[in-house]
């Protein structure tokens, strides 16, 4: 479901609606490491925007060590969208006391408004920009990706209108069963990409851009309480590395065998191949480990820093609204250059530029009361 352009390559979003809980610092010190976790995934998804077009050989030839530069450096990073949607699901599906008009009501009232106006911003955008027609502006909206990053809001809304429905199978269905179906989910939806990507059939739309997300939503929440022993998270570490390497690798070796970056390499690149579906559960359980470690310690410094990252953390769904728009213009005025140190001198300029300029977009727009419920 993921198509062979700079969009399949490229990132994803943080989610809209997550509310972390603050009753007691207990609960801050206990969700901490989402937050680490969201913030983390969030600086991925610029620097997967920053280096995707050289990837894709836009900037550089393939095989060249500016490309294999980049490759590396993508494919460390394609947890980013994988992680944001467990997260979303180890919050949002324990199960609780709501009334389906009240769960309804709070999550699409925070994730309608941005999707309404966001795309409508980014089509008009894009009119400008590169003169698409209202035709293919509707095209866009149909297909659930009017914008590289913009499809993950229609990705939240899909899993928010089964959110309901899978609390309740969660509490009801044993573990096993619950794990089981998050395989299964996992199994279709790495072969609808497979399909998609390999065959160029299946693709996604705006009704079905969630279904092969699913999977990952549901291990959210099973692996958000799981322990962190040393054995384990050692064992995570090896995992990533692993994965980062076979995806790097592969997908170098699947360009060549192509001739160029096509179809094939673009599947090891999206959320559902093996080795990103590892990578991302490997990640996804470091960071608990990390932020369990490091942020649940007590004391005035510690909840100090927490509060910070909490900051940060909550101004994540509006820079990803923002920054594709701040990227593409800073890099249709100075391109990217060729050669890995001036890539990289580049690629790092454009990730601090986009994020201080979307972190104070976002801030202002927060502070708006007109503007606040876009982000």
């Amino acid at each position: 479901m993921v198509p062979t352009t700079e969009r399949s390559v490229s990132g994803g979003a943080p989610s809209a609606a997550v509310r972390y809980p603050s009753t007691s610092s207990a609960a801050t010190a206990d969700t901490a490491w989402l937050d680490l976790a969201r913030v983390s995934a969030m600086l991925a998804v610029v620097l997967v925007h920053v280096f995707a077009p050289v990837v894709t050989t836009r900037y550089t030839d393939l095989g060249t060590t500016t490309w294999w530069t980049a490759n590396a450096v993508d494919a460390s990073l394609r947890w980013c969208v994988p992680v944001f949607i467990m997260i979303s699901g180890s919050l949002l599906l324990r199960p609780r006391e709501e009334r389906l008009s009240v769960f309804y009501r709070r999550r699409f009232s925070r994730i309608g408004i941005p999707l309404v106006v966001w795309v409508t911003a980014y089509l008009l955008w894009e009119v400008y920009r590169t003169g698409i027609t209202p035709r293919e502006a509707g095209g866009e909206i149909l297909s659930g990706a009017p914008s590289i990053h913009l499809y993950f809001l229609f990705v939240l809304a899909g899993l928010y209108l089964l959110t309901p429905f899978l609390r309740v199978f969660v509490e009801h269905a044993g573990t096993p069963t619950v794990w089981w179906f998050a395989g299964l989910m996992s199994v279709i939806g790495m072969a609808d990409q497979a399909i998609a990507g390999l065959d160029g059939t299946g693709e996604a739309n705006a009704v079905t851009q969630f279904l092969p997300f699913v999977g990952y939503y549901v291990m959210g929440y099973l692996l958000r309480d799981v322990a962190t022993t040393r054995r384990r998270t050692w064992g995570a570490a090896v995992t990533l590395l692993l994965g980062i390497a076979a995806t790097a690798v592969g997908a170098g070796l699947l360009a060549r065998a192509e001739g160029g970056w096509g179809s094939a390499a673009d599947y090891l690149y999206a959320y559902l191949s093996p080795t990103v579906l590892v990578m991302s559960i490997a990640a996804y359980l470091l960071f608990r480990a990390a932020g369990g470690r490091l942020l649940a310690r007590e004391g005035p410094g510690a909840a100090a820093w927490r509060s910070r990252l909490k900051t940060v953390s909550d101004l994540s769904f509006g820079v990803f609204l923002v920054h594709v728009m701040v990227l593409y213009t800073l890099r249709d005025l100075f391109g990217m250059p060729d050669g890995p140190i001036a890539m990289l001198s580049r690629a790092g300029q454009y990730a601090i530029a986009v994020l201080l300029l979307s972190l104070a977009v976002t801030f202002v727009f927060k502070r708006i009361p007109g503007l606040r419920a876009t982000v």
